[in-house]
């Protein structure tokens, strides 16, 4: 692996504190380097439009500015999908081709070879609700989005995503986001640059530091006085392709700390799936080979291959909830394996939970 490069013509804080601001280019500051620097950007699972950072990043790199598309283990993203990107040639992520780092609580750390590379590098991503991470975004971009194979699926083993204090919307305490930062610093990622849609706010300095503030501007929690049989979550489109993608506004707020949902309570996902399950093998294989409420998940072997651990996340919700996905262009793929879906869109009752942005604010019962 490349050893660090000097940084030139950067202020002694540049990668101290944080700032913030409505746009990239006022959040990143002024300094500038003639190091060769990689940029890793999220893929189109997130909601980001990358091109006002990337072209904010262009005034302050004066070596290489290397773009990578993070894209952990999804699918690669179509020729389409990838043309507002022209303009700076991305490579997307393989994760069979990487650099070993370090071992960080005994899970491997390889990152892409394109970041590797690099002297250093910057991630670019959006700061919202995450399952394991607590909040998405800071070194998650490179150690996850460029990670691995073998450093994914170590972290994504079910005993590490149900560790205790691995939880939607936790930093401290949390042994995944702590991996996922030393793996990061392993890496040298050194910047973040993130968008928060809470506050509609960008952040840049200091990976960690960038998250810790980016969690208070979320503010996740909504408290409700009343528990609720019912709750409608509305999926962005982004989010709705796959139920592997979709499924995660449902368990965000099953696995949350208070969900002000009744036990045998349903969740409603508006999520149309034109991708059906999705296009990760572990998670198709998982479902496909147990059915509803799929406890052997939770107490048999532990399932194994991309997206497996959503698999994992479902049945821990089924413990105490429902699933049913409306909208869904989908439906007869999923109820063949016992998924309650259906083609018409949800008709909510007055006295339905309405969850518009899971990704971003989640209910939660008053003690």
């Amino acid at each position: 692996m490349a050893s660090l490069g000097s940084v030139h013509s950067i202020s002694a804080d540049a990668f101290v504190g944080i700032r913030k601001a409505p746009d990239p280019a006022g959040a990143l500051g002024a300094w500038q380097t003639t190091d060769n620097v990689a940029v890793a950007i999220p893929d189109i699972t997130r909601p980001l439009d990358c091109r006002p950072a990337l072209q904010a990043l262009q005034a302050h790199l004066r070596g290489t500015m290397r773009v990578v598309i993070g894209l952990g283990l999804h699918r690669p993203m179509r020729p389409d999908e990838l043309q507002s990107l022209a303009p700076w040639n991305p490579v997307q992520h393989n994760p069979d081709d990487t650099t070993p780092t370090t071992v960080i609580d005994g899970i491997p750390g390889h990152v892409g070879r394109p970041i590797a590379n690099a002297d250093w590098s910057i991630s670019i991503g959006i700061a919202e609700l995450h399952q394991y991470a607590g909040i998405s975004g800071g070194h998650k971009g490179v150690a996850v989005g460029c990670g691995g194979r073998d450093t994914i699926a170590a972290l994504h083993h079910r005993d590490q995503v149900t560790a205790p204090g691995v939880s939607v919307g936790q930093l401290k305490n949390n042994p995944f986001r702590a991996a996922i930062d030393s793996l990061g610093e392993a890496a040298r990622c050194r910047l973040a640059l993130v968008y928060v849609p809470a506050a509609d706010q960008w952040l840049s300095g200091n990976p960690r530091q960038v998250i810790v503030e980016a969690r208070k501007l979320i503010a996740p929690w909504v408290p409700i006085a009343t528990n609720h049989q019912t709750a409608l979550l509305h999926v962005p489109d982004s989010k709705a392709m796959s139920l592997y993608q979709a499924s995660r506004a449902a368990t965000y707020l099953a696995l949350s700390p208070a969900p002000p949902i009744q036990d045998g309570g349903v969740l409603v996902l508006q999520a149309a799936c034109p991708e059906g399950l999705g296009t990760e093998a572990g998670f198709i294989k998982a479902l496909s080979e147990h059915r509803p409420p799929w406890t052997a998940l939770l107490t048999g072997r532990p399932p194994t291959g991309p997206g497996a651990q959503r698999a994992v996340m479902l049945a821990m919700l089924t413990r105490r909830f429902r699933l049913r996905i409306t909208g869904c262009q989908s439906a007869e793929t999923l109820r063949k394996i016992g998924i309650d879906a259906t083609e018409a869109p949800a008709n909510p009752r007055p006295d339905w939970l309405m969850v518009p942005s899971p990704f971003q604010k989640i209910p939660q019962a008053i003690p």
